[in-house]
């Protein structure tokens, strides 16, 4: 499996069957079930651009796929 952008696992978390989702899980961990809120008030929390999130996102996915 490629690197996925954040949209393309929303959207497998929306849409996708239980098979595909197993799939994902049984690789990547588990997808959220509920919207990520309350990130803003963590001690640790950062905005970062939507490029930084993909490029960190795709490192993370990379590392997960090396170790599976």
């Amino acid at each position: 499996m490629t690197a996925a952008s954040l949209e393309e696992v929303l959207h497998l978390r929306d849409w996708a069957d239980l098979a595909a989702m197993g799939r994902y899980e049984r690789q990547y961990g588990v997808l959220a079930e509920e919207p990520v809120d309350g990130w803003e008030d963590q001690p640790e929390a950062a905005t970062i651009s939507a490029e930084e999130f993909e490029r960190l996102w795709i490192e993370a996915r990379r590392a997960l796929g090396n170790s599976a």
